[in-house]
């Protein structure tokens, strides 16, 4: 696999989407429309089932490293209400599908080790993208694209996070008057609406936070170039996932 993938990841975008796409044209053309309905539905179920996973991953990762847990929310539609039975933190409300809004930890090091913990369950994901197209598993396939692509679609969330423990540090250099933590943040976003309403938008700050952005799509991509990696040391290449139709025999057509 070309080692500048780790450089600039995002080039790991165009074969990792190449085959998604051509995996889920080939299992499309194969099974029809019950492909395509069994595809959707085990999407649709494995994220709900995925998503109180990846957020208890976050409160386990913060406690193995000495940190403390005091609230996770968690909507009802994801198991929020049942999971407020088993865990005293667990609040069945949020803004977001989940969000660990209650915690701390020792150091930024555990801090980092908490954003990061849950996309160990990603690494696996294309290959098990390819495992259900070589064999057909139309409902893996579902599971398979939510763990392939959850990383890139975290960028503003987890990954930035992970990226403001280091940026933050230049506050203090860049404006003194201001908290020393202003730029950590698990919502790209909204740090852009809370510095415009403070008027730090259109300054050192909001090149810095503008920066952010970047770099958390670069690490969140890096999951994606190990992902490549691994298909490319299981299969000792890249598996050609394009459909190709075999034309009929002579016996099938009867000549």
């Amino acid at each position: 696999m070309p080692l500048i993938y780790y450089a600039l990841p995002f080039l790991a975008l165009k074969p990792a989407f190449r085959l998604t796409m051509n995996g889920f044209e080939q299992l499309l053309l194969r099974g029809g429309n019950s492909a395509l309905i069994g595809m959707m539905v085990s999407l649709v179920v494995f994220w709900h089932v995925y998503t109180p996973v990846h957020e208890l991953l976050h409160v386990a990762a913060c406690l193995s490293g000495g940190g403390t847990v005091s609230e996770l929310a968690l909507k009802p539609q994801y198991g929020g209400t049942l999971l407020a039975e088993v865990f005293p933190f667990v609040v069945a409300d949020s803004d977001y599908a989940g969000q660990l809004t209650g915690f701390t930890t020792p150091n930024d090091w555990v801090y980092a080790w908490v954003d990061l913990a849950p996309y160990l369950l990603s690494l696996p994901g294309l290959v098990l993208l390819v495992i259900a197209v070589q064999r057909r598993r139309v409902v893996l396939f579902g599971p398979a694209m939510v763990l392939t692509w959850v990383p890139l679609m975290s960028f503003s969330g987890d990954f930035f996070e992970l990226v403001s423990l280091v940026a933050t540090r230049l506050v203090p250099w860049l404006d003194a008057t201001q908290p020393a933590r202003l730029l950590v943040s698990d919502d790209g976003f909204k740090l852009v609406g809370v510095l415009a309403e403070a008027g730090l938008l259109w300054g050192p700050l909001g090149l810095v936070t503008a920066a952010m952005f970047g770099a958390a799509v670069w690490v969140s991509c890096l999951v994606i170039v190990v992902q490549l990696h691994l298909v490319h040391r299981v299969w000792r290449g890249f598996p050609d996932l394009k459909y190709v139709e075999t034309p009929p025999s002579e016996a099938d057509t009867g000549a």
